[in-house]
């Protein structure tokens, strides 16, 4: 499929510079080439982004992982399903300010940018892969209330 649309957006492309160059070319020809071409291009880094996504989860091997969560000068022992442990390394990484709620801990554990987690975490290629396929989703991560208004 990529293929094709590579091969498609090729081939509008040599046309509309085929055309051009004879100077023998309507203008909503070029017009409609000119509009196609960002389009295709567009779904071809899609399809090839999806692409590398999949090969990429091929290697991935999910599992539950024991984890420590040091944040805000405590410490949480929890075991997290794959999913779940894909979206801490991602929240994690991307420093959000969230609160994890387990079903089997009482207190929402509070992730900040300064928390730290031992244990062994997805790959950071893995996590995005899952995210570009649509396969990560983190309903035991929600956003935390800012303390002040205007904080950011």
């Amino acid at each position: 499929m990529l293929a094709a649309y590579l091969a498609l957006t090729l081939l509008a492309l040599l046309l509309l510079l085929a055309l051009l160059r004879t100077g023998a070319v309507r203008p909503m020809t070029v017009w409609l080439l000119a509009t196609l071409l960002p389009l295709l291009a567009a779904l071809t880094a899609a399809l090839n982004t999806q692409a590398q996504a999949q090969r990429t989860l091929k290697t991935y091997q999910p599992d539950d992982v024991a984890v420590v969560l040091k944040t805000a000068g405590r410490e949480y022992d929890v075991v997290l399903n794959a999913r779940q442990a894909a979206c801490l390394e991602r929240t994690l990484r991307l420093r959000t300010k969230v609160n994890l709620t387990l079903p089997n801990e009482a207190d929402p554990v509070p992730l900040r940018p300064g928390t730290r987690a031992i244990g062994d975490l997805p790959k950071s290629r893995h996590v995005d892969a899952l995210g570009i396929r649509g396969q990560l989703s983190c309903p035991e991560f929600r956003a935390m209330p800012s303390d002040e208004v205007g904080e950011k």
